[in-house]
């Protein structure tokens, strides 16, 4: 027997929000049609998106209150969260690459953040589902961070020590976020497997090395209905 599901209240950052970088323009946008807008046409799902450009788990927290106090229906709440809270503030970090400087949420705090966050949302009676973090281009992030300053770019590449350490570092988050799934048996949506499988995975991520494009957001939108067909076939 299929399982029955009416609406989807999404939890997240700017990627399921459907920002991306206009090539000519070179500012942020919102697609008309996202991958949570074609998903909740094409299967029919009502998709409230309370995602919010720059949300960390420390905001997402007081969201999810929200959202459960507005929304009593049932239904599943989905967490796309982690990209910004692995990243850091390149400001400060150009000014002085010598200085310990965090991420806008640390590590441990993002885990008890989410594990919070889990609580919250079974206490009220409400299922959960994780999205996989998609992955980051780091030359590209690291091309947008330092804009072709030469100052910025010999300090932020000290302070990495290497580029590829900002693939790494997100990856610490994702990880940690699939891990929390399996143990919380937590339904998990393979975003991040999905596009690590794909050749030249780059050419679905912005210039600025951090958001889907349009293609990436088709791409996700497609992750979106071979799990939703999977999950509702369950028993």
């Amino acid at each position: 027997m299929k399982k029955i599901i009416e609406k989807i209240s999404i939890l997240g950052d700017s990627i399921s929000k459907g920002v991306i970088l206009d090539e000519i323009s070179r500012k942020y946008k919102i697609l008309k049609e996202s991958a949570a807008d074609l998903f909740s046409r094409e299967n029919n799902v009502v998709v409230k998106n309370h995602a919010k450009f720059g949300c960390t788990s420390e905001k997402a927290l007081e969201i999810t209150r929200k959202i459960l106090e507005s929304e009593t229906d049932s239904g599943i709440i989905m967490l796309e969260l982690g990209g910004n809270d692995c990243d850091y503030n390149w400001d400060k970090v150009a000014e002085d690459p010598e200085f310990d400087h965090q991420p806008n949420v640390t590590l441990e705090k993002f885990k008890q953040n989410i594990s919070k966050i889990i609580e919250i949302v079974k206490a009220s009676g409400r299922d959960l589902a994780f999205m996989t973090l998609p992955p980051i281009d780091s030359e590209k992030y690291f091309n947008w961070i330092t804009r072709g300053d030469k100052t910025r770019i010999e300090n932020i590449q000290r302070f990495l020590g290497e580029r590829n350490y900002i693939y790494r570092h997100q990856e610490l988050y994702a990880s940690a976020l699939e891990e929390i799934a399996t143990k919380n048996n937590i339904y998990k949506i393979p975003v991040r497997a999905g596009f690590l499988s794909i050749p030249r995975c780059g050419d679905y991520i912005c210039d600025d090395g951090i958001h889907l494009n349009e293609m990436g957001q088709s791409v996700m939108k497609s992750i979106f209905n071979d799990t939703y067909n999977q999950y509702i076939s369950m028993n």
